[in-house]
C-alpha cells in the first residue's frame, strides 16, 4: 500500500499537461512580471489555475482541477528554480565581499542551500500530510495539487524577498 501512495504521489506533477501549461501560462507570468512587491506576486497565485478550470471542459472536476493546479505549480516551479538561483548568486557574492574581513560569517551560499532543501523535504511531507488527510476520498489530489502549488508559490515569492530585502 505505501509503495501504491508513493507511486501515485510520484506521478502528480507530472499530471500537469503540456497543454495547459502553454495554453494559461501566460496569465500567471504576465501576473508575476508586472507584480511590484510581495503582496501583489502573493496576489497571482490561483489566477492560472482558475482561468483554467473555468475554460476547459471538465476543468471543475476532480481530474480537471487536479491538472489545472498541477500546471500552475509547474509554473511556479519555474519560477522557484530561477529565485532560488538568483538568490544563491546574490548569496555567494555577498559572502566573497563579507569574506575579506570576517571569514567565518561567510555562510550565506551554504545556509540557503540547507534551508532550501530542508525546505523541499518539509514540503514534499506536508503535501503528503494533505493528500493522506483526505483518506481514499477524491479531494486527495486536488489537496496535494493545491498544496504543492501553493508552498511553491510561497517559497519562491520569499526567496526572492530575501535579495529584495537588501537592494
Amino acid at each position: 500500500m505505501k509503495a501504491m501512495i508513493a507511486l501515485i504521489l510520484a506521478a502528480l506533477p507530472a499530471a500537469a499537461s503540456e497543454h495547459e501549461v502553454a495554453a494559461y501560462g501566460h496569465i500567471l507570468k504576465d501576473c508575476y512580471a508586472t507584480a511590484a512587491d510581495a503582496e501583489a506576486r502573493a496576489a497571482c497565485m490561483g489566477a492560472m489555475a482558475t482561468e483554467c478550470m473555468d475554460d476547459q471542459d471538465g476543468g471543475h472536476t476532480t481530474l480537471g482541477m487536479t491538472y489545472c493546479l498541477n500546471a500552475e505549480a509547474t509554473v511556479w516551479d519555474g519560477f522557484l528554480n530561477a529565485e532560488y538561483g538568483a538568490t544563491r548568486d546574490w548569496a555567494k557574492a555577498a559572502d566573497a565581499d563579507e569574506a575579506v574581513h570576517f571569514p567565518e560569517l561567510a555562510a550565506r551560499a551554504d545556509k540557503l542551500r540547507a534551508a532550501q532543501r530542508a525546505w523541499i523535504a518539509f514540503r514534499d511531507a506536508e503535501c503528503a500530510l494533505a493528500y493522506a488527510e483526505w483518506g481514499s476520498g477524491s479531494m486527495r489530489n486536488i489537496a496535494h495539487a493545491d498544496c504543492v502549488m501553493q508552498m511553491t508559490a510561497e517559497r519562491a515569492i520569499a526567496l526572492r524577498g530575501k535579495r529584495e530585502m537588501f537592494e
